[in-house]
């Protein structure tokens, strides 16, 4: 727009010297063929302005859907992504079990939000990494977070074949997926339930846990790195969780800020259409 009216006043000055060479008929001629000239142009720059907008508008509006049409709140969602190893010759995972390798799957404790289990189970684990993002909702910097790593030992294929069936892969954009973790109750024998069904995990066995706090980040993307230990406090694995995106609190207030941009540029066009179409039929009419 800078650029538009900065063209104009250096056209309009270029008319100053025929201007009062031929009078004052001239002078009103050539300032009419100034305003018609800037009214025009302004229409199509408002034009220009409102499609931008127009365009942002929807592309906006695309994410917002995208994300509601799978559960995920617009407005506080975020993804972690978890990788763990634990070490297999450590006494917590190799005399876990007289016979075979434990069935381990993952819990995580997020304080503010509550306990969630990730819907996946890692029969027989021998020490093989794990990674994994999990959907959540955002989570205040400093907040405790536990990872904890437990062996289903009475394991039952029914129980677990329901807790999979509701297990999700969410395509949040083009090159992020994740897994929407599940809600879990603690019960006073130790066993955990769902709270989205009757799928009970009877008493499992804790093997080793992690811990840290919430890093603050400018921009919401941060990575934390911490020990698992067992029950003796003995370090047994490594843990690195991060937060890799999340959803913008105020999308919502941009989308409405931009439908109402597009509304101003339409209105300011039309306006300045007007005028300019007067002007020109009040030219041709004279001459």
């Amino acid at each position: 727009m800078k650029r538009l009216l900065s063209g104009l006043i250096i056209f309009s000055i270029a008319f100053q010297t025929p201007v009062f060479a031929g009078g004052a008929a001239s002078a009103v001629k050539a300032v009419k063929l100034v305003v018609t000239l800037f009214t025009g142009a302004a229409a199509a720059k408002s034009l220009e302005n409102a499609a931008e907008a127009e365009g942002v508008h929807k592309q906006q509006s695309t994410i917002i859907d995208n994300l509601e049409s799978q559960g995920i709140d617009p407005t506080d969602g975020t993804i972690y992504s978890a990788y763990l190893q634990l070490d297999k010759n450590a006494s917590a995972i190799y005399w876990e079990r007289w016979i075979g390798w434990p069935n381990i799957f993952i819990v995580v404790q997020i304080e503010g939000q509550g306990t969630f289990l990730l819907p996946r189970i890692d029969m027989s684990y021998q020490g093989q990494p794990m990674l994994e993002n999990i959907i959540a909702k955002n989570a205040f910097p400093g907040a405790k977070v536990i990872v904890l790593v437990l062996d289903d030992y009475n394991f039952e294929n029914q129980i677990w074949n329901s807790i999979l069936q509701t297990k999700i892969n969410f395509n949040v954009t083009a090159n992020v997926s994740a897994l929407k973790a599940l809600q879990l109750n603690g019960q006073a024998d130790g066993s955990l339930q769902l709270l989205d069904g009757n799928a009970v995990i009877i008493k499992p066995v804790p093997l080793a846990y992690a811990e840290f706090n919430i890093p603050n980040s400018p921009d919401g993307r941060w990575l934390a790195e911490a020990n698992f230990v067992d029950k003796n406090q003995i370090p047994i694995g490594k843990l690195q969780f991060a937060q890799i995106w999340k959803t913008d609190p105020k999308l919502p207030l941009a989308i409405i800020k931009s439908s109402s941009k597009t509304v101003f540029w339409v209105s300011i066009s039309v306006v300045f259409a007007l005028v300019f179409l007067k002007l020109l039929f009040s030219k041709q009419a004279k001459s």
